[in-house]
């Protein structure tokens, strides 16, 4: 594949994700009207997008890949950081908040919505069925033998069904029922 190929796609999927980074550009701009993490992550989501950008341009301009995969990957490691810095912030914020309201003594917040084990149930309901689809779809594939296809729709489903039973557990965990 040629340089052009590759910048021309650069260029097609940095466009794109102007979904994301418009955003990120009018919350840097709003300043001190945006908490500092909502600012730092759209700064680390606005340094994604444009080392990618500079990289799909030093695609066209330079004969070699390797400093536009280097510029791309700098701008992945610093926007990580600051998104690790967003999440920092955020945390300090949310501790800084319920302070706040726990100063102004409210009380118990009165709970509302559906019981625990119907949340759960939910959760386990569409794991059930995640997983039987895919063990039907492994088992109907063409390929490996019967033994190898039961197996391989065994652990996956079972995998499935404890990916959506753990995540219903923390759902619930985190509803405080």
């Amino acid at each position: 594949m040629t340089h052009t190929v590759l910048a021309i796609g650069t260029a097609a999927l940095t466009a794109s994700g102007c979904v994301w980074y418009l955003p990120a550009i009018a919350d840097l701009q709003a300043g001190a009207d945006r908490p500092r993490s909502i600012r730092t992550a759209a700064a680390a989501c606005v340094l994604w997008w444009a080392a990618l950008a500079l990289a799909g341009g030093l695609l066209l301009a330079l004969p070699d890949w390797h400093p536009a995969a280097q510029v791309a990957l700098m701008g992945l490691v610093g926007g990580t950081a600051l998104r690790v810095r967003a999440l920092w912030d955020r945390r300090g914020e949310q501790r800084e908040s319920a302070a706040r309201w726990s100063a102004l003594d409210v009380g118990p917040v009165p709970r509302g919505g559906r019981p625990a084990a119907v949340a759960l149930a939910g959760w386990l309901v569409v794991g059930a069925a995640v997983a039987s689809l895919g063990a039907v779809a492994i088992l109907l594939s063409d390929g490996a033998g019967l033994g190898a296809k039961v197996a391989l729709a065994t652990v996956s489903g079972a995998g499935v069904a404890l990916a959506f039973l753990l995540m219903g557990l923390g759902s619930v965990r985190r509803q405080g029922r």
